[in-house]
């Protein structure tokens, strides 16, 4: 039976040639789509980090000639002064690189044994409580940290796993900058889940967390998690306070949930944009699969007719029918499979090998599935049809 098919296909194989390539540019297709949308959303379904609700940034645009001792004086009053408020949860300061800003320190070498490069990220011994961080070995910094003879440092998970797998990280010394711009040496003592601070949508980087003390010059962004339901008037009385302590009036207040969404945005637009184009594209490949099965069974009547008449069932005419169409369609899903595997082996974008092999394996899904489903009523159409009445039409 299944020569017989592929003897059917070979005959008709200029009609069933459109046909092919309508699946195999489908598939293409689909799968350009899916590749960028699954890569997206695995990222996006990964853990953030750090919560944003009801967190506020606030930079103060400290001047790097202002005096460091009077910088030390204001912030510690603006902090004193911030947690005193009914409003306030917690108030932590860090340098311009935190969630959402847009800014990005760096920093590697390989003089460890290993190469690596690493964002960094200057915080207070209060941030790991204002940001809601996820410690999973070792501790966060604390004011005595301040005397160390190591600068301390956090890593995140992923720098663990990715330069230190198999080793203990607590108290080891490492070099993280080659003009040893913290020491010689830094000493590791504890490890952040995960920090995603460019966005849901943006890989993880690796990440380092620096200490620098809330009176530092180097932490010039307040970061004040509120209480529960803000009253209206809280981000007035904030910048009312903020401007009298620091006698500044050019400060800027961001709201980091504001901010996450806004960042999401831009790319959720472009993934839906994509997602209705590809709507469309499934419903016109849907249209034409159904019109031109339904042409074929209307030039096949006399054929149908004829081996109704020798014996065939109606369920072998359903079953060859579907079965023509089924293997046009693989014919054209496996010829779009070599070339999408070329994308894992070519390297030709930024994206793991995973996410490709996710969107071949739906875009073949999705074209059987629709295959099927047009394919399904064409020909149990078909399988009713009366053998004596095509017989005496023809």
């Amino acid at each position: 039976m299944i020569k017989h098919i592929f003897t059917l296909i070979w005959n008709k194989k200029q009609k069933n040639f459109l046909l092919f390539l309508e699946i195999f540019f489908s598939f293409m297709i689909l799968f350009a789509v899916f590749a960028f949308i699954i890569s997206n959303l695995r990222v996006y379904y990964s853990p953030l980090g750090f919560d944003t609700k009801n967190v506020w940034a606030a930079n103060l645009r400290i001047s790097s000639s202002s005096d460091s001792t009077e910088v030390a004086e204001m912030k510690t009053l603006l902090l004193r002064e911030l947690n005193a408020m009914p409003e306030v949860e917690s108030v932590s300061f860090s340098a311009n690189a935190y969630p959402f800003s847009g800014n990005t320190w760096s920093t590697g070498n390989d003089k460890n044994g290993f190469d690596f490069q690493t964002c960094i990220f200057f915080n207070d011994e209060h941030y790991s409580k204002t940001a809601g961080l996820n410690i999973i070995e070792g501790r966060w910094f604390k004011e005595a940290d301040n005397t160390a003879k190591y600068t301390p440092v956090l890593i995140t998970k992923k720098f663990r796993e990715q330069c230190f797998a198999g080793k203990p990280v607590l108290d080891s010394l490492f070099i993280l900058d080659d003009d040893e711009a913290f020491g010689e040496f830094v000493k590791i003592i504890g490890v952040v889940d995960h920090y995603k601070y460019h966005g849901e949508f943006a890989e993880e980087q690796l990440g380092t967390f620096v200490f620098a003390p809330s009176t530092s010059m180097d932490t010039n962004v307040a970061h004040i998690r509120m209480k529960g339901n803000i009253q209206p008037d809280a981000e007035e009385k904030l910048n009312k306070l903020i401007a009298s302590t620091t006698k500044r009036a050019d400060f800027s207040i961001r709201k980091l949930e504001q901010r996450r969404i806004q960042k999401s945005q831009s790319t959720w637009t472009p993934m839906i944009a994509l997602m209705s184009i590809s709507g469309f594209l499934i419903i016109n490949v849907a249209l034409g699969l159904f019109g031109v099965l339904w042409y074929n069974i209307s030039k096949r009547r006399s054929e149908i007719g004829l081996r109704r008449t020798l014996g065939a069932t109606s369920s072998d005419i359903s079953f060859q029918f579907i079965t023509e169409i089924i293997m046009v369609t693989l014919i054209g899903i496996f010829v779009g499979l070599f070339f999408a595997a070329q994308f894992p082996i070519m390297k030709l974008f930024d994206i793991e090998n995973i996410n490709y092999y996710y969107a071949m394996l739906s875009s073949a899904g999705v074209i059987l599935i629709l295959v099927l489903i047009c394919a399904f009523y064409p020909s149990r159409q078909a399988a009713m049809i009366n053998p004596a009445m095509v017989l005496h039409e023809d």
